[in-house]
């Protein structure tokens, strides 16, 4: 029988004694003790507590909230203070700050104003990881630690200062041998931007990074030179990480890792940046008042590291941000349910920002779980009800898993290409990878979002978005994939650029003809003039909708044309395609679809290749993650929507929070949940 043993997973909050005194230190403890809660995630923006002189370090004002935190239940991350160089040592070192595309050097006064190449701050950056590493490596009530906080966010991961810029030039040449070979490569007799020495190359003043602004307006760049820039200051920011990492290993072996922010808001390629920590972990901050949360960024959290991961700081719902437009309040129940799925989802950590609203400071006034005045309300209710939850869904949830056999591919070097040279400006890569995810867990069927290096043979079906940058050894896996009895979809771009960023001269999608059986003809962005229909043959039928992003023309060479164009001068021309390659399949999809469109180009590719989906139907807004306990399908089913809704079942099963058997008609409540175990649990 299932038992309920405490809460298995640790669920919390971060919070910052450095601002309070100690009679509300002991308020909002008493506080988190009534929550229920285990975790508290602490120090990240405090150097100049930790090291208020240089070489004077100062853990007395944070070694009795741990341990008053750890009497009560509560284990703590210890962050390193790095994000928030002290004002002594960018006094010492001015040399440290930030320089951005713009040639601005970020003075004292906000927040990640250092350069992660410079040598002067990753020494200084090692020294406080070591202090603190050895002051709380063997502290029983420390549960891990966090490097830094959101490297790269707010526009600070492209650094144009002169060390990066040397260190740049380095890189260059280590990866190229000669300058020769490097215009060869890039292709720099274009505009005549050839170079005589690796000494002439300047880091690009154009940027793709968000909440930044183009130095200099039309100016076009070599597109090779940008790519190789932003793989550069990826690989310089994993560095610097590792160089803490190492510090903090060296006194401890509790895990450790640093926070990344979604998928690609800050250009880091964190399949490469997880490799040497222990766990992945990310920022998430969804909309709690309306529609459904995405699950998407979830599976790709799951794929970084191929288990479960944390959630460092996760939204608590809304407040007067004073932002400008600030996050509205949740609505009632969707803190709660939040929570709840982001551990049903696969987080084995979670930990709302932040447990009480700051009073002064760049983030004052802004949401928190208690308000400024420390008295509980309606989120923290919620929270507290989680809390309850998870303790009964603790052990269930701990000996579950995913078990997918559909995954979605996605890639860093294809998502800095398509910023860099835009395709549509309605297209984004994240979000179209997104859109595959979402339509398929419309049709019940669940994914992982995994990358291109990731073993492929475990999958049914394998779907790659807008694939732009393919290296030759990733084509030659896709075709031995389908060869072996694989379902592959690939859509529109695949293969057009080497892993240069140049375009391949040769039919599209390059060196893979053979696999989809057609060649690509004429391609153009899609805009309001000039988005067509298209029809698309569904096996038992036909179904219509209208194409987005971008077109292609498919040249059948051997290939079923299943998908054409209609109502305009392309009429009966084909746009979707589907061969026999091996013993499997291989579908193209030369446009974006819509979404309804999209969901039934899917349903036939999954149904080839025998992926089941959900044996009940659920109405729109309703998610449902499908886990594997005791080799039964455990179903966490969210209700999203601001209404009940009900799913018939087609028989009786265990109701995990309930204790009891469900069949018939299982109601859910305006955003409410249900955890249902097949028949045979134990």
């Amino acid at each position: 029988m299932l038992k309920e043993e405490g809460m298995k997973m640790k669920y919390g909050v971060s919070y910052y004694p450095e601002h309070k005194d100690q009679a509300e230190i002991g308020h909002d403890i008493a506080l988190m003790k009534e929550l229920g809660v285990n975790l508290a995630r602490m120090g990240e923006f405090a150097w100049c507590k930790f090291e208020p002189r240089e070489g004077e370090y100062d853990f007395a004002w944070l070694d009795p909230v741990i341990e008053q935190l750890g009497e009560n239940g509560i284990q703590t991350i210890v962050c390193t203070p790095t994000a928030c160089p002290p004002a002594w040592l960018v006094e010492k070192h001015p040399e440290i700050l930030y320089v951005d595309n713009r040639g601005v050097a970020r003075p004292f006064g906000g927040r990640r104003h250092y350069c992660y190449n410079n040598p002067v701050y990753r020494e200084y950056s090692r020294r406080i990881a070591e202090a603190v590493a050895a002051h709380y490596g063997d502290n029983p009530y420390v549960y891990a630690f966090q490097i830094d906080n959101e490297l790269a966010q707010e526009g600070t991961g492209r650094c144009r200062c002169p060390v990066c810029r040397e260190k740049f030039q380095r890189w260059l040449e280590a990866k190229y041998g000669t300058i020769t070979e490097l215009n060869r490569r890039m292709g720099t007799i274009f505009w005549g931007q050839v170079y005589d020495h690796f000494g002439q190359i300047h880091p690009p003043v154009n940027t793709i990074e968000p909440n930044t602004a183009q130095a200099i307006p039309a100016y076009f760049e070599n597109p090779s030179l940008r790519l190789d820039f932003e793989r550069f200051c990826s690989e310089s920011n994993i560095e610097y990480q590792n160089i803490q990492r190492d510090a903090i290993k060296a006194y401890t072996d509790k895990p450790t890792t640093t926070n990344a922010t979604g998928l690609a808001t800050n250009s880091i390629d964190y399949y490469r940046a997880f490799q040497n920590l222990d766990v992945y972990a990310f920022d998430y901050y969804p909309n709690l008042r309306e529609g459904m949360i995405s699950s998407f960024p979830y599976a790709h959290a799951r794929g970084v590291c191929n288990k479960d991961f944390w959630l460092l700081e996760f939204v608590s719902g809304g407040g007067h941000g004073l932002w400008g437009s600030g996050r509205l309040q949740p609505y009632p129940g969707a803190l709660r349910q939040a929570a709840v799925h982001a551990f049903a989802a696969g987080a084995d950590l979670v930990a709302h920002f932040q447990f009480r609203t700051f009073p002064f400071g760049a983030e004052q006034l802004n949401y928190a779980i208690v308000d400024i005045d420390g008295i509980p309300r309606r989120r923290f209710y919620e929270m507290q009800a989680a809390a309850k939850d998870l303790r009964q869904l603790g052990l269930t949830l701990k000996n579950s898993y995913f078990e997918n056999e559909v995954a979605v591919l996605f890639d860093y070097d294809s998502l800095w290409a398509l910023k860099i040279k835009p395709i549509a400006k309605d297209f984004d890569y994240a979000h179209f990878c997104g859109e595959f995810y979402h339509q398929l867990t419309r049709l019940g069927v669940g994914v992982d979002v995994i990358s291109f290096d990731h073993d492929l043979d475990k999958y049914k079906v394998v779907i790659v978005p807008a694939p732009m940058i393919m290296s030759e050894a990733f084509k030659r896996r896709l075709k031995q994939y389908v060869y072996n009895g694989g379902v592959l979809l690939s859509t529109f771009l695949a293969g057009v650029k080497n892993l240069d960023n140049l375009g391949i001269t040769e039919s599209l999608p390059c060196g893979l003809t053979d696999l989809f059986g057609i060649r690509v003809g004429e391609v153009e962005p899609v805009v309001e003039s000039t988005a067509a229909a298209v029809t698309l043959d569904t096996g038992t039928g036909c179904a219509r909708g209208m194409n987005r992003y971008w077109a292609e023309t498919l040249e059948p060479n051997g290939a079923e044309l299943i998908g054409t164009y209609t109502g305009n001068f392309r009429e009966g021309i084909g746009v979707i395609s589907k061969n026999s390659y091996g013993k499997g399949t291989a579908y193209y999809l030369g446009t974006g679809l819509e979404p309804d469109l999209l969901k039934t180009l899917l349903k036939r590719v999954v149904e080839e290749g025998g992926v089941a989906g959900l044996p009940f139907a659920v109405p729109e807004g309703v998610e449902v993650l499908v886990r594997k306990y005791n080799h039964q399908n455990l179903y966490c089913i969210f209700n999203f929507c601001k209404e009940p809704a009900a799913v018939e079942l087609e028989r009786a099963y265990h109701d995990v929070l309930r204790g009891a058997a469900v069949d018939g008609l299982a109601e859910l409540p305006p955003k409410g949940y249900l955890f249902l175990l097949e028949e045979g649990w134990d």
